[in-house]
């Protein structure tokens, strides 16, 4: 289907409008159903707020001045992870204009999993890693240019993280009460921050020896993750600091639907309408 897509704007156009609208469609303005009016020029009208809109008004697309087979194609190789240099001698567009694009995908992502709250329950892993390349310097938690991240897993589940700019148990504690239920089995290093855990629910504190936990539990989950997450952040050859918390609810993104269709996926937020302003 993708193939068709690329190769005719007007079957892409086509697909975007059925999967705005699946079969009813709503002025993006006021929410009004009824008497909705189609223009010469292929807009629609309002007869309630007599505004007019287009199939992608109020969605994070609306205002591309791109082909609708140019947007699929990028969100194609985006879900791919294709990096931007290698897709330009399939687009009439610049880098500029395609890495626009990649950020526009990442910021919806990063919109929608902020304003969907996640709240895990039942068994639940709690870590944090370091992300960055190697630099001279002091190593550790606090050495310069790093990233320090806080993870939740779910075991067999959703991860939710977070960049943070400390491991203290004042900054991550704040984190586990909004995004974990009160009564879940808490799966922990034995690091000192996660002490008041035992208020919440079971704490099982994991000690390691020569870099393996002792006895059975473990906490092989999260850290599943953060091998997944650093291995595409290197496939991407280094990130912008500023775009950090972007690439990384990516990676959130790509785990948490791992075991659905991802562009399926990111169309659906993609035309779901703007979080906020």
């Amino acid at each position: 289907m993708l193939v068709s897509l690329e190769n005719s704007c007007t079957k892409s156009r086509a697909y975007f409008r059925a999967q705005r609208w699946k079969g009813r469609r709503t002025c993006p303005w006021c929410n009004h159903r009824r008497k909705i009016y189609r223009l010469s020029d292929g807009k629609y009208k309002c007869s309630k707020c007599r505004k007019k809109f287009t199939d992608l008004s109020g969605t994070y697309l609306s205002g591309l001045k791109i082909p609708a087979n140019q947007i699929v194609y990028a969100i194609e190789m985006f879900i791919m992870g294709v990096p931007v240099y290698r897709i330009l001698k399939r687009s009439d567009y610049s880098k500029t204009t395609m890495q626009k694009l990649y950020q526009l995908f990442r910021r919806t992502i990063y919109d929608h999993s902020l304003a969907e709250l996640k709240e895990l329950s039942g068994r639940i892993e709690l870590d944090e890693a370091m992300f960055g390349g190697h630099r001279p310097g002091k190593r550790g938690w606090g050495a310069d240019g790093k990233h320090i991240v806080f993870g939740i897993y779910k075991r067999n589940g959703e991860v939710v993280v977070f960049p943070v700019s400390d491991r203290q148990k004042d900054t991550l504690m704040p984190l586990i009460k909004t995004h974990t239920k009160t009564g879940s089995i808490y799966y922990t290093d034995d690091y000192e921050g996660y002490v008041g855990l035992v208020v919440r629910g079971k704490h099982v504190r994991i000690t390691k020896e020569k870099g393996r936990p002792k006895g059975r539990t473990n906490i092989n989950g999260i850290e599943g993750f953060w091998s997944y997450a650093k291995t595409w952040l290197y496939h991407y050859r280094g990130v912008p600091r500023e775009y950090f918390h972007l690439y990384l609810k990516e990676i959130e993104f790509r785990f948490n639907n791992r075991r659905k269709d991802l562009f399926d996926e990111l169309v659906t937020i993609l035309l779901g309408g703007k979080v906020g302003p």
